[in-house]
């Protein structure tokens, strides 16, 4: 045989070989475990307890020496300003949870109601206003002031009320909420 027969033959026996071996190619691979694990949730709450017991009772201004204490029924003037105070215990656990404080708008029915104005002011936490906190607030105190003022409806004859016809009002609860935030 040639010389140029057999390099012939050995150049396709090599590119045969080639070829053939392109699909028998090995990479190198390797794995690890990544372990599972228990995942918890936190929590968001306010609570009532010893310490912070929740909403006093309504107390009346004394800017006129009028009792400090008030009972249901008892009558109001234009200028009195009932008001209640409420604390409660924040239970917050999580990695960096945040909540906003808020206050439900106040909902007054009854013929007395155009006269009265409702606020809830005051939100703090641990003293402080604020209107949001932490898990770093955890056990500390959250408080909110709800005050209800007689305002003058506008009849400064004193026709407003008279022992033939009876003016009330009532008011529905106002909630307040500690919402988790995110961001």
């Amino acid at each position: 045989m040639k010389k140029s027969t057999k390099g012939v033959l050995a150049l396709g026996a090599a590119a045969a070989l080639l070829v053939g071996g392109v699909g028998s190619l090995a990479y190198w691979t390797d794995s690890e475990t990544v372990p599972g694990g228990t995942i918890n949730a936190g929590h968001l709450d306010l609570l009532t307890d010893a310490t912070n017991t929740g909403c006093g009772s309504w107390t009346l201004d004394t800017g006129e020496s009028a009792p400090s204490t008030y009972a249901a029924g008892d009558p109001l003037v234009p200028g009195d300003v009932l008001s209640k105070t409420c604390a409660f215990t924040i239970s917050a656990e999580g990695n960096h949870l945040r909540a906003q404080v808020s206050a439900s708008a106040s909902n007054l029915t009854g013929n007395l109601a155009p006269g009265l104005s409702v606020s809830a002011t005051g939100l703090t936490v641990n003293g402080v206003a604020a209107t949001e906190f932490t898990e770093a607030d955890d056990g500390q105190a959250l408080g909110v002031t709800v005050s209800v003022e007689f305002t003058d409806p506008g009849t400064a004859d004193n026709t407003f009320n008279s022992s033939s016809t009876q003016f009330q009002a009532v008011l529905d609860d106002i909630t307040v909420t500690a919402q988790q935030i995110h961001s």
